[in-house]
């Protein structure tokens, strides 16, 4: 705990906290007497004697008028060691009139233990979260293997083998990072043996690693965990699921998790890697290439937005011309029009399988970048 105590936010934190309840100015010091935290920014980094002599001697000690003109540094009011599992850590000085701040000088000093120690705990936390992040972090980079994985697992008390399958949550919309208490919340909507691993995996992101479970069982636990998740964080989020696997390859379940959750926020469902066909081609495609593909097959219309509706149409209702004819408001024979006109711009018959795959592909291509834009 002794490290925990050398930062000053908690101390800072603190001092703000007991001047809105006591309306005096108040200061903490460090165990050697000097002044870290104060309400008068001034006397940060003075040296305060009765301080020091009540850390010292583990005594609250009222700072009178004579004290005031005789000790370094000193006010009059009250100085009281703060003590955490018996130790002195600080020492919370109040500047008053001695008779008026006596009294609730005894209540302030433990609301102020109770204050360091829950944010010392909350830190110890975060610290012990971080640091399985990274363990996590090394396990699906494939940085550490065999017994060295496993011995690393028994130190944090996962057991590592009977882990399968990762699932990758995205929430874009989130207003800041998640925490420790919401991930330990988070855990227990997810499962209450509270046996899978949840890490936070960079911003708007959180892993679920967890042993396989059938897919259609899978699936109605992720619903009803969406809809907790919701709840608790206050934003949309987007799911994907990459196949189960051993846990020495659980870098190619964290990669299908993550191929599978870009799609589920574009699509805005529940995404299993495993439902991936086309979908799977482009993602991996850069939007240099696709952009090249784009001016190698449907560039030809892509300023005419009539044509590309239409044969974006056309190839949503599995190339019917009645349904798509009906959906577009026109006659049938005007959409054979407009799909001749198609052809003679991008030199593609749509009879051909070749070509109408590579119109197709072209178009899927141009919306995506499209969407994209919009963003």
């Amino acid at each position: 705990m002794g490290t925990l105590f050398q930062t000053e936010a908690i101390f800072h934190s603190l001092v703000l906290e007991m001047n809105k309840l006591i309306n005096e100015d108040v200061i903490i010091t460090n165990e050697v007497g000097n002044i870290v935290a104060s309400t008068e920014a001034k006397r940060i980094g003075d040296y305060h004697e009765g301080a020091y002599l009540a850390m010292k001697n583990r005594v609250s000690m009222v700072m009178t008028k004579e004290l005031s003109e005789t000790l370094q540094g000193v006010r009059r009011g009250i100085v009281l060691p703060i003590i955490i599992e018996d130790r002195p850590i600080g020492v919370l000085g109040i500047t008053g009139n001695p008779d008026v701040v006596e009294p609730y000088a005894q209540i302030v000093q433990k609301m102020a233990e109770l204050f360091i120690k829950s944010s010392s705990d909350q830190m110890t936390q975060e610290k012990m979260a971080r640091n399985l992040e990274l363990f996590v972090f090394d396990w699906l980079n494939e940085i550490i293997k065999g017994d060295t994985l496993l011995a690393r697992g028994e130190f944090f008390q996962l057991p590592i083998e009977s882990y399968r399958q990762v699932i990758s949550i995205h929430l874009p919309d989130a207003t800041s990072q998640l925490s420790y208490k919401d991930i330990i919340e988070l855990r227990i909507a997810w499962d209450r043996k509270e046996q899978a691993i949840f890490v936070r995996w960079g911003e708007g992101k959180l892993l679920i690693i967890d042993q396989q479970y059938e897919k259609d069982i899978l699936l109605r636990k992720i619903q009803g965990f969406q809809t907790n998740m919701v709840a608790i964080i206050g934003a949309d989020v987007y799911v994907g699921i990459g196949q189960p696997a051993d846990y020495q390859f659980m870098h190619q379940s964290l990669e299908q998790a993550e191929r599978a959750c870009a799609i589920a926020q574009k699509e805005n469902r529940i995404i299993f890697e495993d439902e991936l066909r086309f979908e799977m081609i482009q993602h991996e495609i850069n939007v240099q290439t696709k952009w090249k593909f784009i001016e190698r097959t449907i560039a030809p219309i892509r300023e005419e937005p009539v044509l590309l509706d239409t044969l974006t149409s056309w190839f949503d209702h599995d190339m019917s011309i009645q349904e798509t004819a009906a959906t577009l408001h026109i006659h049938k024979n005007t959409l054979y029009y407009r799909l001749e006109k198609i052809e003679k711009r991008t030199h593609l018959s749509v009879n051909v399988i070749e070509d109408m795959m590579l119109l197709y592909i072209g178009s899927r291509f141009l919306q995506e970048i499209a969407d994209l834009n919009k963003e």
